[in-house]
């Protein structure tokens, strides 16, 4: 499903990681642990070639990533970054933006099963704490019907108990590969396997 191989990265004259392996079976829910600063994240944005490794590959689903692979690699995948700043006042802005307004009901769900009421969708963005507007945005990007979830620091901005709903939420998941990037102990050991960097 996933496979990366001898990867090495720097930026600028400090190297961030060096004959980096790793690999993520169909199905499997995965979490890249680590202190701040080790690359957590970047691994994510390499999965979406947002950043390019300087030596080694990476394949998903048989596709290496490369040029003429990068857009059928990330119509395969939801990529939800921590740090979310939007054009939009309310999640429904958010879907429309996403042309994802025939997906209300599924998002709607999506939500009350994080422990949010459906009508948080027409909310502004300004009016709502940060744990809840990143449980919207998570039940919106949910909502798509991806094989493979990526997520950067999910539990960055919740509590312990939303924390508990989204790894309820997600532990039903079947034949959905999920990676996430955390340091968060309770998150770690939550999922089918650990890689530390």
């Amino acid at each position: 499903m996933i496979k990366a191989i001898h990867l090495e990265l720097s930026f600028a004259e400090k190297l961030i990681f060096k004959d980096f392996s790793f690999s993520i079976e169909k199905g499997e829910k995965v979490c890249i642990s680590g202190a701040s600063g080790k690359g957590k994240s970047t691994i994510l944005k390499m999965l979406m070639a947002y950043v390019i490794p300087n030596h080694g590959e990476i394949e998903i689903n048989n596709l290496k990533i490369k040029p003429e692979n990068i857009n059928a690699i990330r119509k395969q995948i939801i990529w939800i970054p921590q740090n979310i700043n939007l054009p939009v006042n309310n999640g429904k802005e958010l879907m429309d933006l996403m042309q994802l307004s025939s997906h209300k009901n599924r998002v709607e769900a999506l939500l009350i099963e994080l422990g949010l009421e459906a009508s948080i969708l027409s909310s502004d963005f300004s009016q709502i704490s940060g744990g809840q507007k990143q449980r919207v945005i998570i039940a919106i990007c949910l909502s798509m019907d991806k094989e493979i979830i990526l997520m950067d620091e999910p539990t960055a901005s919740l509590d312990e108990d939303s924390i508990d709903k989204l790894i309820s939420y997600l532990s039903k998941l079947k034949n959905r590969t999920i990676v996430s990037a955390s340091h968060h102990q309770r998150w770690i050991k939550s999922w089918d396997k650990n890689i530390a960097l």
